[in-house]
Order: structure tokens, then C-alpha cells, then sequence
């Protein structure tokens, strides 16, 4: 190898190590909801789609069920709108050419719904409604008031409204839900075995598609040019090894779900890989580029494969192995895949490993207690080489509704070396560290980053395992590489127990407090004791499947010989904050809806805490919606007084969560205070909005967050504040994160002091689109677990502040002039960014209602990709056949006339000049005339040079007939 392909090596290492200390994956725009699926996302959420990867992406919201993807895209007729012209619907993807090709290869959906507020008079009032796809349906009045029209397929998605009689003011009112594509896996583009796709060597390209596999340590693909070759693998289930090159920790891809794969080439003898949203992986250049050959590229895949590419579904699949450039040997599969419960991972160091979220045989869940330790302790945990390293082989399954916790700790002490290994999670990171002592502690550590955070009450599993310089951490799915890094914190990591040799691990805790005298042994806390609240606290919920060694343990027999070696009691079962199995709610809650203790307390029940959904508890526990939906509007027009205040009840318990969702104005003529959240002292912060649309939050005077809105945007806004779990006690790490919509940042407490009244303001304005209109209003509070535990008022419940100022409002609003409420615009990413640049993923406004566009095409489209090209070859098309008609006179139409000139001047030589006089011959004598055979008198030679004489014209040669 020479040393410059040394060097690109070595620095493609480095680049992808450094990707590894910190996995946060940007989510790239693909064409539908499908294709994101495809690509290994499986939660619903809002995601960016796209026709062509330089159009310009829209976010809409995804949804997965059963392994079936919708696309949902919203239009402008979700405000109701008067029919009284033509007029077009805009829709929330702009890109209509885009928007129509998902309607066609998918089944979509959408209901009209129709209203006359007037009986038109008989044969008038109808409308013609004119889909995406140009299908037409005639509604007319049929004595109905109200009428719902359920169009599918290519009816689905209205486009056009045409009244039969412009401005009749007896025209019905229509509005239209979203639009929802159900999307399908079409047979031509589904293949089993193995196919070959020719690529030009010396040109850009790129070639996509879709895998899914049960089995790990395959190839995955190959590139072939000439005696040249390349070979990609997957390994260890989450790996991808190139030719040459250390494995590259990518994530789970032996899952039997679909991922995506893009292979590409850019620059001269470079080859890219790209594998779901992970960063693109410059593969080795083993391949040189070649005018005169062609790369072969060979995926065989022991699955199923699934054909992306635009060269295979511009033409639904149906023509690509018609074509010499691929090749197709298909095998038949009829083995069927291991998905989920059961399915073993990481088999090289894990006997049996798997991640079983419906199975809870064998769990214990673990409580955070002021008097009790909470955890499970391991001895002889993992080996420990002759360098003083442990090899560790770790895993547990951990399902909590804190945001923060302790996920295991390990150290270990010898005559080697001694060390200390941690995973914890705060928030939406979790993190490894790893450290090692020689002459100084060495760290090394990693995080993976979730936006969803980790305490949503969902089984996590969590493998940390390795050796050396090849540590990682996984979870679920996601992994991680550890790395040395200066901005490792340990202050979140608990210390070597001095006393201790060996190696242990701590499952779920730590001896982190002083717990209550006469249950533990002496020696035993000695020997593990920490005196500190300022790290990761117990972990508040369950686990199970724990692995030691790659083994999976006997937690029963295992707490058993724990209770024996550190209880003074053995057989106390309350020492110990620990129970077996889960607890449960009873009725069960919803998927989003976390299942938590009421209060501090061991015996507090459990409960649904419905403030997850923007709900409220009831006195069974469990969760409803609002009481009365009817907006509030802020007006002196609305609201029998100016300055509302609504008191809020004293409580021990800590305001964990802020929601208001509310619509802005299509024009605000002054700075409006929305709300003020008051202390009996001070005020606590305040939600005020300018005459731009910028909403800010304003806390304790000086620090304050704020965000633009659109006043046109007639959607209805959500504004979030929720508390961050602290790490430790110190105030500084008391946090509240803020979201506007999609948007998040992070602000200080607003819980420093006890809420006592909240005032809503109310503007001099004189109809609903002046006014800010109030949807929702609500408080969330969650129990303290350190003070006041025993107080009755400590306990999780919600504050409806929303039905409190509706007994202020004199009469309602027009429910038409209040806003759209679209629940996607409040969805939060499933990945987050750290980049402060990076644009917000929320769901993309939903179009506007303009006037009639007569041809279906749309002038953005003409200016897209698609419609330059299509233009461009249709042009160039166009002068080929020009060219061949000017070829074709001129080579064959043109000679053809002039020999048939040519032919009738020898026969009959004519003049048409009147320039020149008749050319007579000369007749001296008769007998010197000849005779032709046909009796002409014919010429002789001189006769002949005469005519030659006169080249440029043509001449008529009168003959005179001779009697003999």
C-alpha cells in the first residue's frame, strides 16, 4: 500500500472514531414515510420527505403500525372555506408532481365534508371537486344540510373547488381532513438471492436499496472492476467491515427489519457507503477508476431485498432485469425470519442474548427510598488482563419513569491495576465511562443520544463489552464506540471502594447515602460506602435479563446471597427497596403514557400520569381529556374582565410541566403579555408575544427564550415547559426544558419559589382574528423525593387552568376563526441535534387556498429537477428529428430531383432565356445534311461545339424538316 493511501486510511479512521464518541444521526429527506421506514425508523413521527434529493424537503407526519407506513400530508381545506370561485387547494408537500406520484403508487384516503348554511334554489349551489390525480366529482344539494364524501385512490387529495355559478352565495362551506396514504410493498420490487447492477467507472453515480436479515457475519455486497474487487460485511450484528479496514460500529443490522444502503461514487477512485442515517463511510480504494470498464456492483443478502433506486421505481420495478445492465439470480427462501423475543445478538461473547420487552418472567423493580439501599451487587463481575483492563461483557434490560438513573457501575482491584466502569443515563443521553489507573486514570467514554429521553417507562436494553481499545456501548439498536476525549465528565462517576479487591458490579445503585441503622452490616458499608447525592441516583423502576460474563444471572439466587452478605437480618424482604416484579397500573395505560408511583411513598398506588398526553387524571387514576374543548379568546370582547387571576392551591409537590396551547392573531397592534405565573414575592416568569409574532418567555427578569412564529400560520401553537430531573442537589442543576412547537432550548428553574396564582391578560381587539385564542392551559405536578415525603398534598396530579377561565369569557368564538389544530406540529424529533444551526424538524404549514390554476401542473414544478430534464430531452428530442428531416432532403430527396433535371434536358434541350437568340444550323448543301433514324435532321460535331459554347444557359436548337 503506498503511503498516501496509508495516510487517507488513517485519517478516515480518526473521522469515523470521532463520529463513534458521539452518536447523533441527522435524518436526511426521502420520499415518502415508507422509505423512512425502510431506512430503520420505526416510531411515529414527523420526518422530511422529498421527490428528488435537491428539492427543497417538507415535514409531515409518519406514522408505523404493524409494519405499515402512512404518509399524512395536510392541505389548506382543513379551514372550512366558501365555495363562491374557482379556486386551488395548496397542500402541505409544494412539490405537486412529488405529491402525486405518492398518491399513485400508494392507497390514499380523504374525507369532504360539505355544509350549506342555505337552501340554494332547485339545479343551483353545486360544485365540481377535482382530485390530484384529475378526477372529477359532480356535488349537488340533495336536502341535506350536511354531507361527508369519502374519496380514495385517485379521488383522494382535492385539488380544485369549481362552483357551477361563481359568487351565488348560497354555495356550500367545505373542509377536508387530512390526506393518508397507506403504503404497500409492491411484489415487482421485492427480490430473494442475489443481483448484479453495471455502473459506469469514470462517472458519478449511486445506487440505493433496501435490506433485511436475521443472520450477521455475511457479505453484504461487493464491487468488481477487472481483476479489481471489494467487499463489504456485516459483522457482529452491528458492524460493517470493509476490505483492509477495522470494523465500523453502524448500528443493529441483523434485526430483521429494513435498512437502507447507499453506494456511491463522487470523486476519482472514491466509493461511499451509507447505511440508514448513519454518516456516509468512504470505503478503501481498492478500485481504481477506468474510462474503458465498468464497476459491478453484487448485493447478495441472506434475506430479502428490496429495490429503491429511481432506475427501478420510476417504472414500478416492472422493467428492471429487462435490462442488459442488471442481473438477477433469485433463489427461493422459505425459512422464516427470527424478529424480536428470542433472537440471540452478539452470540461471540453472549450465550443467548435477547431483548424480550413482553416478557417480565424473572423482573424486580428497584425504588428510590430515603431509609433503604435500592440495587443489586455482583462479585467476580469480569476478567481483568495482565495490563490491569477489564474485559467487561455486561448487559441489562432497565424500563423507568425518572429521567435520570444509574444504569450499572463496576470497578475492579488487583495486583494489576484497578479501574471503574459506569453507565448512566440524565435526560435524553445515556453514557458509558470507562477508566482505567496505571500511573494516572485514563478515560475513556461515549454517549448516545435519544430525543425522546430514556425515562419513558419502555424496556431499554443496555450492553456494554470489549476489550482494550475496542469498548462499546449499545442500546437497543443504537451504538457507540469509547473513546479518550477531554470532555469526559466524571463528576457524575462514582469512586473505587477502597476496601474492596476484586472485581464487582453494581446493578440499578450504589451504598451512595446513609440508610437507616440496624439493617446492614458494618463491614459492608465500609467496604462499599460513598458519602455523595451529587451522582447519577438509584435507578426508579425495573430490570431484568441481567448478563455477567455473557452469562445471564439468577437475579432471585443472586439478591438471596446479597441479603445474606450484607443484611443483619437476612431474611428482612423490606432491608432492601427492592421487589419482585414490576408494578403494574390497573387499568393498563396508553403507549405514550407513563405508568408511575402517585407519591414517595412505598405504598402510594399506581397511577397513569396523564400529563404525558396533555391530559388529567381522574379520581380512579385514570386519564380524560378536556372537559370542554370551547377556545378562550383574549379579548375585552370575549372576557368579562382585563386582568384575570386564577389562584392556584398550595402543594409540597413540584411543578413539573407548563402547557398552553394557543393561536396568534393575523395581526397584532401591540406587545400583549399572554400570562404572568406569580409567586406571593415575585413573579415567577411570564409568556408575552410582539407585534412580529415572537413569543418569548421572560424568567426572573433577565433570562428569557423567545421564538418567531408566522402570524398567517393559522395553526395552533403548543408551548411546553417540563422540569429536568436535577443531577445531584446543587440548584445550578435544576433545569426546565422549553419547546415551541418543534423548537427546544433549555432554561433555568422556574420552580425556585411556590406558584400561587397565574394572571391572564386580555386585549382591547374586537373579534377572534385580532386575538390570541387559548385551546388548552394546564399544570402538571410530580411528588418530591426528598423533602416533605409523608405530606399528603405530595402527590402527582394535574391543574385544569384552561376550564378556570372559561367561567370568565361572556360568549364563544367562532370555532372557525380560532385555528387548526394539527397535533403533528407539536411532535418532537426522534433525534435530536446538538448543532444550534440545524433547522427545526416540525410539521410544514399546510398551503394556501389561491386562485384556479387551469393546468394541473404547477409553476414550481417546471422549475424542479424532474420537469428541467423532462424539458431538456423533449428539446433535444425535438432538434434530433429536425436534423433528420434537413439530413434526409439534403442526402437523399435533393440528388433524387436533380437526376430527374438532369435526364429531361438530355432528351429536349430547351432555351427560357430571352437574352440569347435561337442558335440555327447551317445548311449548305442537302447533301450534307444526315438523316437520324427517326427522321430528324441531325447535327454534326461543329453543330455540337456550339452549343458547348454557350455553357450557362439553355437553348432551344430549332430543327427545320428536310423533304427529300
Amino acid at each position: 500500500m503506498s503511503e498516501r493511501r496509508k495516510d487517507n486510511l488513517i485519517l478516515r479512521l480518526i473521522a469515523l472514531l470521532l463520529l463513534a464518541v458521539f452518536v447523533n444521526c441527522d435524518i436526511q429527506s426521502r420520499f415518502s414515510c415508507y422509505n423512512h421506514y425502510l431506512a430503520g425508523i420505526h416510531s411515529s413521527s414527523v420526518l422530511p420527505i422529498a421527490g428528488h434529493h435537491s428539492s427543497i424537503p417538507s415535514n409531515v407526519q409518519c406514522i408505523f403500525e404493524n409494519d405499515v407506513a402512512f404518509t399524512e400530508v395536510h392541505s389548506a381545506l382543513q379551514n372550512s372555506h366558501h365555495v363562491l370561485t374557482k379556486k386551488s387547494v395548496n397542500f402541505q408537500v409544494p412539490d405537486l408532481y412529488h405529491l402525486r406520484e405518492i398518491v399513485r403508487r400508494s392507497q390514499c384516503t380523504q374525507t369532504l365534508t360539505v355544509n350549506w348554511k342555505n337552501t340554494p334554489e332547485t339545479g343551483r349551489g353545486g360544485i365540481k371537486v377535482v382530485s390530484l390525480l384529475n378526477e372529477t366529482t359532480k356535488i349537488e344539494y340533495s336536502g341535506e344540510d350536511h354531507q361527508d364524501f369519502l374519496f380514495d385512490d385517485s379521488f383522494a387529495g382535492v385539488r380544485h373547488l369549481i362552483p357551477d355559478e361563481d359568487d351565488y352565495e348560497f354555495n356550500p362551506t367545505v373542509t377536508t381532513t387530512r390526506l393518508i396514504c397507506k403504503h404497500y410493498t409492491q411484489p415487482e420490487c421485492l427480490v430473494r438471492g442475489k443481483f448484479e447492477v453495471d455502473l459506469e467507472a469514470n462517472l458519478e453515480w449511486s445506487y440505493a436499496f433496501a435490506f433485511k436479515t436475521d443472520t450477521t457475519n455475511q457479505t453484504l455486497f461487493s464491487l468488481r472492476c477487472g481483476d479489481m474487487s471489494s467487499e463489504v460485511r456485516l459483522e457482529n450484528d452491528f458492524f460493517i467491515r470493509e476490505d483492509g479496514s477495522a470494523p465500523v460500529a453502524v448500528g443493529h443490522l441483523s434485526d430483521a427489519t429494513w435498512h437502507t444502503a447507499i453506494v456511491k461514487h463522487s470523486e476519482p477512485d472514491s466509493h461511499y457507503l451509507k447505511i440508514d442515517d448513519f454518516p456516509e463511510i468512504e470505503l478503501p480504494k481498492a478500485i481504481n477508476d477506468d474510462t474503458d470498464k465498468t464497476i459491478t456492483l453484487t448485493i447478495a443478502v441472506n434475506g430479502n431485498i428490496q429495490l429503491i433506486d429511481p432506475t427501478d421505481t420510476n417504472d414500478d420495478c416492472m422493467y428492471s432485469f429487462d435490462k442488459p445492465q442488471k442481473r438477477l439470480q433469485e433463489t427461493v427462501n422459505t425459512r422464516t425470519m427470527c424478529v424480536g423475543c428470542g433472537c440471540s445478538k452478539l452470540s461471540g461473547t453472549f450465550d443467548g442474548l435477547s431483548k424480550c420487552d413482553e416478557d417480565e418472567e424473572g423482573s424486580y423493580s428497584l425504588r428510590r427510598d430515603l431509609d433503604r439501599l435500592s440495587f443489586f451487587h455482583f462479585e467476580d463481575s469480569f476478567d481483568v488482563d495482565s495490563s490491569g483492563s477489564a474485559i467487561p461483557a455486561i448487559s441489562t434490560s432497565f424500563k423507568s419513569d425518572s429521567d435520570v438513573g444509574l444504569i450499572f457501575f463496576g470497578y475492579w482491584q488487583n495486583f494489576n491495576g484497578k479501574g471503574r466502569l459506569q453507565v448512566y443515563y440524565h435526560y435524553d443521553l445515556i453514557s458509558a465511562v470507562y477508566c482505567k489507573h496505571a500511573e494516572d486514570e485514563e478515560c475513556s467514554g461515549c454517549s448516545i443520544r435519544n430525543a425522546r429521553g430514556f425515562g419513558r417507562d419502555e424496556w431499554i436494553q443496555t450492553i456494554l463489552w470489549g476489550g482494550g481499545d475496542e469498548i462499546h456501548l449499545a442500546t437497543d439498536s443504537s451504538i457507540c464506540r469509547l473513546q479518550q476525549s477531554p470532555n469526559i465528565s466524571l463528576a457524575e462517576v462514582y469512586a473505587i471502594p477502597q476496601i474492596s479487591q476484586g472485581a464487582g458490579l453494581f446493578i440499578g445503585g450504589i451504598w451512595h447515602e446513609k440508610k437507616r441503622r440496624g439493617l446492614y452490616k458494618a463491614e459492608a458499608e465500609q467496604k462499599y460506602f460513598e458519602n455523595t447525592r451529587e451522582k447519577a441516583p438509584v435507578l426508579r423502576g425495573c430490570v431484568k435479563d441481567v448478563f455477567i460474563r455473557g452469562a445471564k444471572m439468577d437475579l432471585t439466587t443472586s439478591f438471596d446471597a446479597q441479603k445474606h452478605a450484607m443484611l443483619i437480618e437476612e431474611y428482612d424482604s423490606n432491608a432492601f427497596a427492592v421487589k419482585r416484579d414490576c408494578q403494574k397500573c390497573n387499568p393498563t395505560c396508553s403507549e405514550k403514557t407513563r405508568c408511575r408511583s402517585q407519591g414517595p411513598l412505598q405504598s402510594s398506588p399506581m397511577i397513569c400520569d396523564c400529563a404525558d398526553e396533555l391530559q388529567f387524571n381522574t379520581s380512579q387514576g385514570t386519564c380524560e381529556k378536556k372537559r370542554d374543548s370551547t377556545p378562550v379568546a383574549l379579548s375585552t370582547a370575549f372576557l368579562s374582565q382585563k386582568q384575570v387571576v386564577l389562584d392556584v392551591q398550595n402543594t409540597k409537590a413540584v411543578l413539573s410541566k407548563v402547557w398552553i396551547k394557543f393561536a396568534l392573531p393575523k395581526h397584532i397592534n401591540e406587545a400583549h403579555t399572554i400570562v404572568e405565573f406569580n409567586s406571593h414575592r415575585e413573579t415567577l416568569f411570564n409568556i408575552k408575544v410582539d407585534t412580529e409574532g415572537t413569543v418569548t418567555v421572560q424568567l426572573h427578569g433577565q433570562d428569557s427564550a423567545s421564538r418567531h412564529l408566522d402570524l398567517l400560520d393559522d395553526r395552533v401553537h403548543l408551548l411546553q415547559l417540563q422540569r429536568r430531573t436535577p443531577m445531584g442537589t446543587r440548584h445550578s442543576a435544576k433545569k426546565y426544558d422549553l419547546y415551541i412547537d418543534g423548537y427546544h432550548t433549555v432554561v433555568s428553574d422556574i420552580g425556585k419559589l411556590v406558584l400561587n396564582n397565574v394572571s391572564v391578560s386580555a386585549a382591547e381587539t374586537t373579534d377572534e382574528w385580532s386575538s390570541v385564542i387559548v385551546h388548552d392551559f394546564g399544570l402538571s405536578y410530580e411528588y418530591d423525593e426528598q423533602f416533605a415525603v409523608l405530606h399528603p398534598s405530595n402527590l402527582i396530579h394535574q391543574v385544569d387552568i384552561h376550564s378556570q377561565l372559561l367561567q370568565y369569557q361572556i360568549h364563544a368564538p367562532d370555532l372557525s376563526k380560532t385555528g387548526i389544530l394539527d397535533d403533528s406540529l407539536w411532535e418532537k424529533p426522534i433525534f435530536g441535534s446538538e448543532s444550534e444551526q440545524s433547522p427545526v424538524l416540525e410539521s410544514s404549514p399546510h398551503g394556501e387556498i389561491v386562485d384556479f390554476t387551469a393546468d394541473i401542473i404547477e409553476p414550481e414544478q417546471l422549475l424542479s429537477a424532474r420537469w428541467i430534464l423532462y424539458s431538456l430531452f423533449l428539446t433535444v428530442l425535438l432538434c434530433l428529428l429536425i436534423l433528420m428531416c434537413v439530413v434526409c432532403y439534403w442526402c437523399v430527396l435533393q440528388p433524387r430531383s436533380m437526376r430527374r433535371t438532369d435526364s429531361g434536358s438530355q432528351r429536349t434541350i430547351m432555351r427560357d432565356s430571352p437574352d440569347y437568340a435561337p442558335v440555327k444550323m447551317r445548311r449548305d448543301s442537302i447533301s450534307g445534311v444526315s438523316v437520324d433514324d427517326d427522321g430528324s435532321i441531325g447535327t454534326d460535331d461543329t453543330d455540337l461545339q456550339a452549343y458547348r459554347d454557350i455553357p450557362s444557359h439553355r437553348v432551344k436548337i430549332y430543327r427545320e424538316s428536310v423533304s427529300l
